[in-house]
């Protein structure tokens, strides 16, 4: 019975790392298409977004990937990424980001969803007015 408890407590911790995983391998074809390198706001855009998808990780806590208690179902426009429309794009990762700490982000200083949505919020909008006219 031990085994199975932490076999399920692992494959549960590895949703959260594999979700978060999934979108940054997104932001990765974001990064390498829609940013122009060398670019200072274009790298602090970067280290933003990577920086709460580690908040959201760390903010599981001791869970072990197990969901906060009030949970919301992802839309479909987060499940399905954006191919070539680069500002769409980052409009999904967003919103992907933002579900995720909804989902998993239960612990830690404040309201650690709260903060990575209303942040995120404004990380997109960087983009929006850098990118997307």
């Amino acid at each position: 019975m031990k085994l199975f408890a932490a076999t399920v407590a692992l494959v549960q911790a590895s949703a959260v790392q594999d979700r978060i995983d999934v979108i940054l391998g997104h932001f990765d074809r974001l990064v390498e298409n829609g940013l122009y390198g060398g670019n200072a706001k274009d790298e602090r855009y970067v280290a933003k977004i990577q920086s709460w998808a580690a908040k959201i990780v760390a903010a599981n806590g001791d869970r072990d990937g197990a969901e906060c208690d009030a949970v919301e179902e992802e839309s479909e426009d987060v499940s399905v990424f954006s191919e070539g429309d680069w500002c769409k794009l980052n409009r999904q990762i967003n919103s992907a980001l933002s579900s995720a700490a909804r989902r998993w982000a239960c612990d830690g200083r404040g309201n650690v969803a709260r903060q990575a949505v209303r942040r995120l919020k404004k990380v997109k909008n960087q983009y929006e007015r850098r990118y997307c006219y």
